[in-house]
């Protein structure tokens, strides 16, 4: 079930950037791309620190305490919120993608208030997008991660997790919807960094 929103206060949450893809579309590691100074994951990194995140972990390959590699790659974005759920404790996580640099620190603080209190919604994310995303993560996600995980490669993606699971959306304002733009090839790289 899917309901709109708004906006709700923000609460405690952390945050997990999803950086254990491929990146086959882009050619390079999406994560060491240059953003501003600094590789494009140190800049998501911070926008979730920005945005109020108790602690930021990184779901893909790295040495330091704050990285999960995918306990089973090959899974997408799936993959790396299987390893959150077998890994981390209970409580509200705002995930995003290491490709959405203009992400805004008020956007995702809105995203993380959308499940305040909403004690019977496990997810919150913006109208017409997969991530970012705010996940209760409860023995009825990880149930339902799980199960995903265990299926098909077409069956196993974010939009069946979001069915899944009692979901709410965020309106998107229309000065708001350049903010999500998702960098997967050379070209939109480009774009975002005009």
């Amino acid at each position: 079930m899917t309901a709109m929103r708004t906006a709700e206060p923000a609460v405690a949450f952390d945050g997990v950037v999803l950086a254990g893809g491929r990146s086959s579309r882009m050619g390079t590691d999406k994560a060491g791309l240059p953003w501003r100074g600094r590789p494009l994951l140190q800049h998501m990194r911070g926008l979730l620190e920005q945005a109020g995140a108790q602690r930021v972990l990184t779901c893909g390959p790295g040495a330091d305490a704050q990285s999960l590699p995918d306990r089973q790659p090959g899974l997408g974005p799936l993959g790396g919120l299987l390893t959150l759920a077998q890994t981390q404790p209970d409580g509200r996580y705002l995930v995003l993608p290491v490709d959405m640099p203009l992400l805004t620190s008020g956007l995702l603080r809105r995203l993380a208030g959308a499940l305040a209190d909403a004690g019977d919604i496990s997810c919150a994310m913006f109208a017409g997008h997969v991530l970012p995303l705010c996940l209760r993560l409860d023995e009825t996600t990880r149930a339902a991660i799980g199960e995903l995980a265990g299926q098909a490669p077409r069956m196993r993606s974010l939009h069946a997790l979001h069915a899944r699971l009692r979901s709410v959306e965020l309106a998107v304002a229309d000065d708001e919807r350049p903010c999500l733009a998702n960098c997967n090839t050379p070209g939109e790289w480009q774009e975002v960094q005009a």
